[in-house]
């Protein structure tokens, strides 16, 4: 398999007719044969999935041959990402999106922040590198973003302590007393725990699905 961008195409309607007239018309622009079009792939709206006015619906009227296939990376990050049914998880990722924006917001926050992590954490653990919010798309980005969250999180209160008792900003003052509230919660810890748990057996896979010599059988 091989794969290569083509092009950016500017586009002035987002329906699954219009969207697929633009693409097949493009494609022949190329020089490509569509006849021996055998694949679509896309993600899951409806403009482009959709079974009888979609993208695909549209394009297999003209090429039969061409089966559609919602990526599978993606339909597992749509499961990570979907969380309406385990709102405490849904929250922790909130909680430790909003404080490694808050934290990285401004350098002396950053500053503070590394201070406590060479006081608080262990020598191995104790590298400069900021903290990264969770990606609200990739689940694959994920993983990094709970691991450098959790494995500093003693240093996480210190500097939000810090932050709430000697910062003369009331916005700030505030915001850091939240989110020390809500880290410090015992549903979060749990669902900190257990998200840097899932997300490693989950990295692995995601990877995996992205492999450009993935076959149906594996």
């Amino acid at each position: 398999m091989h794969e290569e961008f083509l092009c950016f195409v500017p586009i002035s309607s987002t329906t699954g007719k219009d969207l697929a007239s633009t693409i097949l018309t493009q494609l022949s622009q190329l020089g490509l044969n569509l006849e021996h079009m055998r694949g679509q792939g896309y993600d899951g709206a409806s403009n482009m999935s959709g079974k009888y006015r979609g993208v695909q619906a549209r394009v297999k009227e003209f090429y039969p041959l061409a089966m559609y296939t919602h990526c599978c990376n993606h339909v597992l990050n749509l499961v990570i990402s979907t969380s309406s049914q385990l709102p405490d998880i849904r929250n922790a990722m909130a909680t430790i999106s909003d404080t490694c924006v808050f934290l990285s917001r401004s350098a002396q926050r950053v500053s503070i922040f590394q201070d406590n992590v060479e006081r608080k954490v262990s020598t191995s653990a104790s590298s400069r590198q900021k903290l990264k919010p969770i990606c609200a798309t990739r689940s694959v980005e994920r993983h990094d973003s709970i691991i450098i969250f959790v494995t500093p999180l003693p240093a996480v209160v210190s500097t939000l302590e810090e932050l709430q008792q000697e910062n003369k900003q009331v916005e700030v003052l505030t915001t850091a007393a939240t989110l020390l509230n809500s880290v410090q919660k015992c549903t979060f810890l749990i669902a900190a725990l257990v998200m840097q748990h899932t997300s490693g057996i989950i990295l692995p896979v995601s990877k995996l699905l992205q492999k450009k010599e993935l076959d149906i059988l594996q």
